[in-house]
C-alpha cells in the first residue's frame, strides 16, 4: 500500500512528482503546469496530477520564502538547487494558486475532492490546502 495522508507530500503521487522536481528542475514544473491547464480545460482534474500540483504549490510558496518548516527537510535542497529557474516560469505563483483552486473545488472535476470526500477527510484535507494557498498567496 502506498502513502496517504492529507499532508501536502503524504502520498505517493505528489512524492513522485517532487522527485521529478529534484532532478528536472523547472521543466517538471512546466509540464505539470501544461498538464493541469489541460486538465481544468476538460473539466477534470485526475488524481495524480492533483497530487503533484499540490506538491508544485508547495514547492513555490518554499521558492518564494513562504515553506512550510515541517517539509523543510523534503523542500530544502529541490528548491534551493532549482529556485531561480522556477521562479522564471511565466506567472509560477498565480498559476500554482488557480491550479490549488481547481483542484479542491468540487467532487465532479476533482479526482482528489472525490477521494477525499469519500475517505471522510474531505475537511481536514481542505484545512491543509486552504493553508497552503494563504502562504503561497501570501508569499
Amino acid at each position: 500500500m502506498g502513502a496517504w495522508g492529507v499532508g501536502s507530500l503524504d502520498n505517493d503521487s505528489s512524492l513522485d512528482w517532487l522527485a521529478d522536481f529534484s532532478e528536472f528542475g523547472a521543466s517538471a514544473a512546466s509540464e505539470l503546469l501544461d498538464a493541469a491547464s489541460e486538465a481544468i480545460a476538460n473539466g477534470y482534474v485526475e488524481g495524480d496530477i492533483g497530487s503533484g500540483l499540490v506538491a508544485l504549490a508547495e514547492v513555490v510558496a518554499a521558492a518564494l520564502g513562504a515553506m512550510d518548516e515541517d517539509l523543510s527537510d523534503q523542500l530544502a535542497e529541490p528548491v534551493e538547487n532549482h529556485k531561480d529557474a522556477l521562479l522564471d516560469i511565466d506567472n509560477i505563483q498565480a498559476r500554482a494558486s488557480e491550479a490549488l483552486e481547481a483542484v479542491t473545488s468540487d467532487v465532479e472535476s476533482s479526482e482528489l475532492y472525490d477521494l477525499w470526500h469519500e475517505a471522510e477527510e474531505l475537511d481536514q484535507w481542505v484545512a491543509q490546502i486552504t493553508a497552503l494557498r494563504t502562504r503561497l498567496d501570501a508569499a
